[in-house]
């Protein structure tokens, strides 16, 4: 922190510091396109034959509309409170809370599969004749977490530095290989049959990976969070939450084509059987960036650990802020000025649970659990949000504010149907164990944050009659349209 830096007089975070690169930075580097072009891909291929690309694209004009959704509560309440606050302001201090718990728990969830699966990759790169890794995996797993905290902890521009530099040679190594594939032609030549929608067994399973695409787009909303520490943030967040789903999906669109493109559009069983298709279209068709591949997969999982640490925990310190969690977990670095301790309590129960799944399953089915189940209650928070944005346009109405129809009521519907898609990939009933059980924890997820709301109200009613206010910035309360009662 600079001697002169102003800090926001509410959250006491060093204010204003993040022009728009900084703040799209996060959402970019959370939805991690290398992680999920080089380990779902051939999943959706399976799924969905060819038409992967088509999958993509599809699924990025409809997460445009959620996007779009937060990008209105974003320029209207700009706050590190991000969709706590919006969903507060419009349904009220309960639902919000329940949504936090369910959203935050989601993620802790998701990452912790996420980490034992990295934590395993690294043990697998330098100890590849090892022969009882459990142990050494979970020591990696800790130290790894540990790693990808720091940035975190040191300060918001160091962390947006280290994002910016690891999602650019992500970002770099994609296209290059993608279009040194396409130049050559791949191994059939350019076609279009990647966009067209599949028919037989194809076209009966599509909708499974327009799931998996869906929840690709996972993280985009990291930058709605940065509000209070970015400067005009009514003009630069909104941008960068909707320009995050946008960039994605176009790399998403040119990855997956290519990759497709790599084995020929005929040739798709030996894509989606292939467990390191990226590595063999490199080996291919640029075979210099083979040894590259396994490095761009660690580059692009610690850029997504950093910007979601990044946005998480000014979430979380912002409900402690409003009273919604422990106060403790609102305290600011005294060195630093960053929510230190809301950054340990997210990152400190994923590994835990990471580190547990290994006595149930090997890292890689506990990542694609976890990861499953964690992603749903992420986008339950994207469906309450959309709903609540459709809410709250009709309460400025009654309060005389008029605000675009299309925008805050046409286009949040569209982001419901499109997010029912990913709910009913996970949910629908016949499928194997364990994500059988998907729907009875998805629905324990769900009663948690019940539960603790009730638990709250009954214990600390103050502090849900006091939220809404608590959880704005100074900014926000200055021009907020309808302010909640202080």
């Amino acid at each position: 922190m600079t001697q002169n830096a102003a800090l926001d007089p509410v959250t006491g975070l060093e204010s204003k510091k993040l022009g728009l690169l900084g703040v799209l930075m996060p959402g970019l580097a959370q939805i991690a396109p290398a992680f999920n072009l080089f380990f779902t891909t051939g999943v959706m291929a399976s799924l969905a034959g060819a038409s992967v690309p088509l999958v993509f694209l599809i699924s990025m004009v409809g997460m445009v509309a959620t996007g779009l959704s937060l990008a209105q509560f974003s320029n209207l309440y700009p706050s590190a409170g991000s969709f706590i606050t919006y969903i507060s302001r419009a349904l009220g201090a309960k639902v919000a809370t329940a949504t936090g718990v369910i959203a935050i728990v989601g993620y802790i969830i998701a990452f912790g599969g996420i980490y034992i699966f990295v934590g395993s990759y690294i043990v697998g790169l330098l100890f590849p004749h090892a022969t009882n890794t459990t142990l050494l995996t979970i020591v990696t797993t800790i130290v790894y977490g540990a790693i990808v905290t720091i940035p975190v902890i040191l300060g918001l521009q160091f962390g947006i530095r280290v994002t910016i530099v690891l999602y650019v040679i992500e970002v770099v190594v994609l296209i290059v290989l993608s279009v040194a594939i396409l130049a050559q032609g791949g191994a059939e030549g350019l076609s279009l049959t990647p966009f067209t929608w599949p028919t037989g067994a194809d076209g009966t399973n599509i909708f499974l990976a327009f799931s998996l695409a869906v929840l690709a787009f996972g993280g985009f909303e990291a930058s709605a969070p940065l509000a209070e520490e970015t400067r005009n943030p009514r003009r630069n967040v909104p941008i960068a939450v909707v320009g995050a789903v946008v960039v994605s999906g176009i790399i998403y669109v040119l990855g997956s084509y290519a990759i497709v493109t790599a084995f020929g559009v005929d040739h798709m069983k030996a894509f989606s059987t292939d467990s390191n298709p990226f590595a063999t279209a490199a080996g291919r068709f640029l075979p210099i960036f083979v040894p590259i591949i396994a490095g761009v997969f660690l580059v692009s999982v610690t850029s997504s650990y950093v910007a979601a640490n990044t946005q998480t925990s000014r979430v979380i310190f912002a409900g402690a802020r409003g009273g919604l969690w422990p106060r403790g977990l609102s305290s600011i670095h005294p060195r630093f000025q960053t929510p230190w301790v809301a950054a340990i309590a997210f990152v400190v129960p994923s590994i835990v649970i990471g580190c547990v799944s290994t006595a149930f399953t090997d890292p890689g089915s506990a990542s694609g659990f976890l990861g499953t189940l964690g992603i749903l209650g992420i986008v339950i928070m994207y469906i309450v949000a959309n709903v609540a944005l459709i809410v709250q346009f009709a309460k400025l109405r009654m309060a005389g504010v008029r605000k675009n129809p299309f925008l805050w009521v046409v286009v949040p519907i569209i982001g419901l149907f499109v997010l029912a898609i990913p709910v009913w990939g996970d949910l629908h009933p016949g499928q194997g164990a364990p994500y059988n059980a998907l729907p009875w924890l998805t629905i324990g997820l769900v009663a948690l944050g019940i539960v603790y709301t009730a638990v709250l109200a009954i214990a600390r009613p103050n502090a849900l009659a006091h939220a809404p206010a608590l959880l704005e910035g100074a900014e926000a309360l200055e021009s907020d349209p309808v302010p909640p009662a202080a």
